[in-house]
Formats: C-alpha cells, sequence, structure tokens
C-alpha cells in the first residue's frame, strides 16, 4: 500500500511540476526588436528560427564588471531556445551603438566590443562552436541593467536581444 501512494505521490508532482514555457509565445516566429529590457531573443541558424521567448529563465544575461583597469567588462549570455537546446556567448567590453566584431583574430581594435565563445547545444546535449560574426549594440544602459541590439554571422542572421541582466 505504501509503494502504491509513494508511486501516486510521485506520479502527481512529476506531472504538476513547471518547465515555466510559454505555450502563448509562437517559436516560429522572431520577437519583436526592442530596447526596453523586454527579455526577447530569436536569431536564424541555417534558416531555422530559434527564439528564447517561451522559456521564462531569469537568467539569460549576466554583467561582471572589470575589476582593474587592465580587465574588461563582460556580459554572458545563456539563453534556453527549446527544452533542452540553448545558445550562449559572452560580449567583452560592451558599448552602445558600436558595431563590433566578435573574434579576436580578426584584429578588433580598441574602440570595438568583442563577442566570442558562441555556443549552440542542442536537444541532445552535443556543443557545437558557431563562428564569427558581428553584433550592434543599441542599448547598454547599466541603471536600468538592459542590454539590447542586433548580431549576424556566417549561420547567424537576423538575430536580436533585448535583455535584463
Amino acid at each position: 500500500m505504501i509503494k502504491y501512494l509513494i508511486t501516486i505521490v510521485l506520479t502527481i508532482a512529476l506531472c504538476c511540476s513547471c518547465d515555466r514555457e510559454d505555450f502563448s509565445a509562437d517559436p516560429t516566429i522572431m520577437p519583436p526588436a526592442t530596447q526596453t529590457g523586454a527579455n526577447t531573443f530569436g536569431c536564424l541558424i541555417d534558416g531555422w528560427v530559434y527564439t528564447g521567448q517561451r522559456y521564462d529563465s531569469d537568467d539569460k544575461a549576466s554583467y561582471y564588471p572589470a575589476r582593474n583597469e587592465d580587465e574588461k567588462a563582460i556580459v554572458s549570455i545563456d539563453i534556453r531556445v527549446d527544452n533542452n537546446a540553448s545558445i550562449s556567448f559572452n560580449i567583452i567590453d560592451p558599448k552602445e551603438k558600436d558595431i563590433t566584431i566578435y573574434s579576436i583574430s580578426e584584429g578588433a581594435s580598441d574602440d570595438q566590443t568583442i563577442y566570442t565563445d558562441v555556443i549552440f547545444k542542442n536537444e541532445n546535449n552535443q556543443e557545437e562552436k558557431l563562428e564569427d560574426g558581428i553584433i550592434n549594440i543599441t542599448r547598454f544602459d547599466l541603471n536600468n541593467r538592459i542590454i539590447s541590439g542586433t548580431f549576424e554571422g556566417e549561420r547567424i542572421k537576423e538575430g536580436r536581444l533585448d535583455l535584463k541582466f
């Protein structure tokens, strides 16, 4: 009898657990390009739409200020684009209104922000490093903790983000 009771309780707990997925957001449509901290993210990778708008995660972007003159600030982005898939990258020394390259190897100058370490983790938990591209930061607001912009690369097209950190 106790086995059945435990099984029923565990089944109810598993069925009632919330994965915080917002089914009102259509994953086949790119989110609007906003600059309000709407916590939206979307891009095309090889022609497929990937958005973060259906997954309500509090940890989409994190800001790490420089600790001394020799270091640069970093905004680290980690977006769930499916139940098990994610896209992550780092924006090094973000600056508003700069067109920025995210490859150190391409010879970025000191006034450009570096966007690097792009990883696409698919539903099978396999990681794939994506190639370089550019990012245009349209809003970087430390007071309201918002970063917004557009980005694209060889395989990534029409990327946009508007995140709170």
